[in-house]
């Protein structure tokens, strides 16, 4: 049989060693509190469930795992916004108007939430479309 867990003992428990930006939100949003808050609240339905514990065990397992995923699709969200952000702001010999057009395109694919493969399939789609048009020809707007 399992060693029963002690939520008490997170009372006692630092900010675990880690890279910056984690204990920078750990810091910032008051995690040492929360925890504590969270590891009280974890043993009051503990106790309160009694032998029926197992229950509460597997609803943490799974709420851990979903908790996880999301932090790590967030952070590979932002790091793909960021990039794409810093290449459309990076372009050396663009013009400030090129560059705005970049980065207004990046923002808007991106807000689509698509995969990187399906935004770069349609911005080279979108590139195509523009290459056919004659150079005397005005680009079509938006809307009209």
């Amino acid at each position: 049989m399992k060693p029963r867990p002690n939520y008490r003992a997170i009372d006692r428990e630092e900010v675990p060693p880690g890279n910056p930006i984690d204990l920078t939100v750990h810091r910032r949003i008051g995690g040492a509190r929360l925890q504590r808050d969270l590891a009280h609240a974890a043993q009051a339905v503990v106790e309160a469930l009694g032998r029926r514990r197992r229950m509460w065990f597997a609803y943490e397992d799974l709420l851990s795992r979903i908790t996880d995923r999301r932090q790590a699709a967030y952070f590979d969200l932002g790091v793909e916004h960021g990039i794409a952000a810093a290449a459309a702001s990076g372009l050396t010999k663009a013009t400030s108007t090129q560059r705005a057009i970049a980065e207004r395109i990046v923002q808007e694919v991106t807000r689509t939430g698509v995969s990187r493969d399906d935004a770069v399939r349609a911005a080279v789609l979108a590139v195509w479309a523009l290459v056919g048009l004659s150079s005397r020809e005005p680009v079509p707007r938006a809307g009209g």
